[in-house]
């Protein structure tokens, strides 16, 4: 199976213009340690929602990449939780398996 790392390498996601949605497919489906998470880019946006465990609380982390700013479960963060929300983010690139995953991306618009 293909890591998503090796997905994610022919996207640029750090471009302001990006816009898409990666979660697991299925409920059952979990990352090597037990968690989940679901992942959501709009431009320079990002959205992570985290559940370190079955049966345990979701966890909402809203980064704006271009001001470095962080918002958890809708309270301002800290560099500490922008450290926590990275570390996430390349733990779930680095162990999901694309197989395991759905991807949505937006309409393209195609100009007449």
């Amino acid at each position: 199976m293909t890591r998503l790392t090796k997905f994610i390498e022919q996207t640029d996601v750090l471009d302001r213009t990006f816009v898409g949605t990666i979660a697991f497919r299925s409920e059952e489906l979990t990352l090597p340690d037990g968690s989940k998470m679901a992942l959501g880019i709009d431009g320079g946006h990002w959205v992570l929602v985290y559940q370190p465990g079955a049966g345990s609380a979701f966890r909402v982390y809203e980064y704006d990449q271009p001001d470095k700013k962080i918002i958890v479960d809708k309270k301002a963060g800290s560099a500490e939780e922008i450290k926590t929300f990275k570390k996430l983010v390349g733990y779930m690139f680095a162990h999901a398996e694309v197989d395991d995953l759905v991807t949505l991306l937006p309409p393209q618009v195609t100009e007449k």
